[in-house]
Parts: structure tokens; sequence; C-alpha cells
């Protein structure tokens, strides 16, 4: 009797084996998202999209209502009108669709205090600087490094007078673009004026 029990447990033994090892190489060989490739025109779109999500941490503020406004210790925060960005979560889902996780965390971080939550809406302490006047125009190149890599070189021409707009030289900015958990993200990001 004894032996009978102890053949029935090596079977389901067996059995429990059989079924581990199905759903180990069933998922072992599921294939990663594959990667989409973007043409020089897509690329550029999307720089310039997450040029301007930087801009709204360095530049200047993302689009507000000027009559819709909160008072927080004394200041006025304006309720923000881009749309699908209405709580700090989304601001945050928006960035990552752009940026990797570290550029994002550090955008929300330097920006704790700017962005605050009132009744499902959310709101933004307005912030503006000018842009680099000794800087004028941009052109780009697209450089494909692999499949999952992309070199996006900006140049940007340098003034020694802003005024009369002389070109002393130029300067070169190279970001670069991996594809990531099924998107093309910006690994390192900044403005170039």
């Amino acid at each position: 009797m004894k032996s009978g029990v102890f053949g029935m447990n090596i079977k389901k033994l067996v059995i429990v084996l059989i079924i581990v090892l199905f759903a180990l190489t069933s998922t072992a060989c599921e294939k990663p998202a594959a990667v989409t490739e973007l043409s020089d025109d897509e690329v550029f779109e999307l720089y310039i999209k997450a040029k301007e999500a930087y801009e709204w941490f360095d530049l200047t503020t993302i689009p507000y209502y000027n009559d819709k406004y909160i008072e927080v210790d004394g200041q006025q925060y304006y309720e923000v009108i881009q749309p699908g960005i209405d709580s700090k979560k989304a601001l945050e889902d928006y960035l990552n669709e752009l940026f990797t996780d570290d550029i994002t965390e550090n955008l929300m971080d330097i920006s704790s205090n700017r962005y605050v939550e009132h009744e499902n809406k959310l709101y933004v302490l307005p912030a503006d600087r000018g842009t680099d006047i000794f800087k004028g125009a941009e052109s780009y190149e697209v450089t494909k490094v692999s499949d999952e890599q992309i070199k996006f070189t900006v140049k940007v021409e340098v003034y020694d007078d802003p005024d009369r707009k002389n070109v002393s030289g130029y300067e070169e900015y190279d970001f670069c673009l991996e594809f990531l958990d099924g998107k093309w993200r910006f690994t390192n990001f900044e403005l170039v004026r």
C-alpha cells in the first residue's frame, strides 16, 4: 500500500514539474516588443515634444488658464489646461512617454512645489525665464546607432553679438533615444538655449 501512495506522489510531482517547466519555457520564449522604427521626421517630432515638456520645468510654464487660480501660502497657482494632464501622476506619466525614469524623477523633484493638486485638478505656479540671446538657429542630424538606439544631434549657432547676430561658432548637443519598455525615450536631455 505504501508503494502505491509513494508512486502516486511521484506521478503528481512529475506532473507538477512538467507544468512548471512548460510555464518557464513559454515565458522564456516570449519575444520582447518589436522595435518600432522611426523616420527622421518622427525623431524630430519626438524631440520637439520632449523639448516642450522639458521647457515646462526649465524655461516656461505648462499651458494654464489666466483666470482660474487658487491661492496657496500667498501664491497664485493657475489651473493647467494641457490635454490629458490633470494631476501630478498624469504629468509624470506624460514625461515617462518621452524620457527615462531618472529624467522624469529629476524634473518632478525639482518642481515639487511648482505643481499642486486641488479638487482633482492640477495647478501650476507660473515661472518663466528667457532663452539664451547668444544662441541662434538650430540644425539637426539623426544617426541610427543600432535597432534600439538613435543619436539625435542638435547644432546651435553661437553669436558674439546678439543684436547683429554675428555667428562666432557652434555648440553641439548629442541626445540618445533608446527603445525601452516598448517605446522610444530620451536617456539624456537638456535645453540647448
